[in-house]
């Protein structure tokens, strides 16, 4: 199959799994006559379990999809795309919601076979454009589910149930698409070609065989995941770019997660159940794109000394502050905005960030180390659902835990200006020394007489 067929396909396939125009509207579902669940329900006991399923699925999932060459997982997230719209659809009660965020957080697990599974079927020439048109073809088909449900439902053409309905018709369509799909003869870890090239490089006792007997042996899987964890996080720069990814992304998951139960709270006080969710997310994820595109083409050089670490500090303390007023308004326009810029913000710098560890890595390590920024992201946020939200935690209300998460936010910010002033510091402490020494060896000795 030519490169641009595949292409297409695995693209089509992004489009139709994030075509989800009830997504938007998942909270008011819930609570509406469909399901008749609490706000506090949904907040507390059913929400959390998906950060807890998606960290407990994300170590197997990534090494099963290695092992297994992509294409399974794609077919298994799809089947589980159809397990969580027929929960959503038919079931009722808080467990049968407690287990559709278990497959939930299988779907998000596996979406790393999305995003590796063409890496694994064209050439390296090819890498650059498949990584734009995968991203875009989500980017699109989110914008596009966001649209049609806010228009459905703001012409009061279909309810909620109704765009669930569409949901499951077009995950259903990614399903039978992706068995369509063939598997690659190569992944990066169990099946790689560059197993000797890497046991080379890193002295392992596999550099004495051949490559005609490599074989995909688990041991030599998580040889090779060791040895690349080694060399990827030996460099400062990916591990203070690694910390900052993590904690952001962190703080990203917990608002996207609960900014739905946000909006119900506000919305029930405020404007009698009128929402405009579909707009909000699909405008969001639009300035997300533009911002993250006119990003890519500013004449500015990130590796000046303190400049990124001061952008990143500028940009917590905003979204601290932006955070902390959600959860003290009770005007949603006013939550809608300042949800929108966060977003924005969001991409923006996480798009420097993944430059920045990006310039410090061979490609091949790119996905391997992004795979466990995440993991990190997950287990912070993990603890953050424990503590803030969980029943077995503060148990917080949901106006609270995003004035907690402006703090949360503050926090990261003042330690990124605490590094930005000591990068500045330490950069002109080095600069004099350097000017010193220049000038003390261009200097003629002084006579004795």
């Amino acid at each position: 199959m030519h490169w641009k067929v595949l292409t297409f396909l695995v693209c089509l396939f992004g489009f139709l799994k994030e075509f989800r125009p009830s997504e938007a509207y998942m909270s008011a579902y819930l609570t509406g006559p469909w399901k008749n669940l609490t706000i506090e329900e949904i907040n507390n006991e059913i929400y959390p379990i998906w950060t807890y399923a998606y960290l407990l699925w994300l170590v197997p999932v990534f090494l099963l999809t290695d092992y297994v060459r992509y294409q399974p997982i794609l077919v298994i997230e799809g089947a589980t795309y159809i397990a969580t719209w027929s929960i959503l659809l038919w079931a009722q009660g808080v467990l049968a919601f407690q287990f559709m965020e278990v497959c939930y957080g299988l779907i998000t697990a596996s979406d790393i076979a999305y995003y590796a599974y063409l890496f694994a079927m064209v050439s390296n020439e090819q890498y650059k454009i498949i990584t734009s048109f995968t991203r875009a073809a989500l980017l699109i088909g989110r914008c596009s589910a966001y649209l049609t449900g806010q228009l459905l439902v703001s012409f009061n053409v279909m309810d909620y149930k109704q765009l669930n309905i569409i949901s499951m018709v077009s995950v259903s369509m990614a399903f039978c698409l992706a068995l369509t799909l063939r598997r690659p003869s190569n992944s990066e870890i169990f099946h790689s070609k560059r197993h000797d090239e890497n046991n080379d490089k890193t002295g392992s006792s596999a550099n004495h065989e051949s490559p005609n007997v490599q074989k995909p042996t688990f041991k030599r899987g998580i040889l090779f995941l060791w040895n690349e964890l080694k060399t990827a996080y030996s460099d400062k720069s990916v591990i203070a770019w690694s910390v900052f990814w993590a904690f952001a992304s962190c703080g990203h998951g917990q608002v996207r997660n609960y900014i739905q139960n946000l909006w119900e709270v506000i919305t029930s006080d405020d404007q009698n159940g009128t929402i405009y969710n579909g707009a909000v997310e699909a405008f969001g994820t639009l300035i997300s794109f533009i911002g993250v595109l006119v990003f890519g083409f500013l004449p500015v050089n990130w590796s000046r000394p303190g400049l990124s670490e001061t952008i990143m500090a500028m940009v917590c303390v905003l979204n601290a502050a932006g955070l902390t007023v959600m959860g003290l308004s009770t005007n949603i326009w006013v939550s809608y905005a300042v949800y929108s810029g966060f977003r924005a913000t969001y991409h923006t710098v996480i798009s420097l960030a993944t430059l920045q560890i990006a310039k410090s890595l061979t490609r091949q390590r790119y996905g391997f180390v992004f795979g466990v920024n995440t993991f990190m992201a997950l287990v912070v946020e993990t603890l953050l659902t424990v503590i803030i939200v969980d029943k077995v935690g503060l148990n917080l209300d949901v106006q609270t835990q995003f004035t907690v998460y402006g703090g949360y936010f503050g926090v990261i910010g003042c330690l990124f200006i605490s590094v930005a002033f000591y990068t500045v510091y330490k950069n002109g402490c080095s600069c004099r020394v350097a000017s010193d020494k220049i000038y003390t060896l261009s200097d003629p000795k002084p006579n004795p007489a």
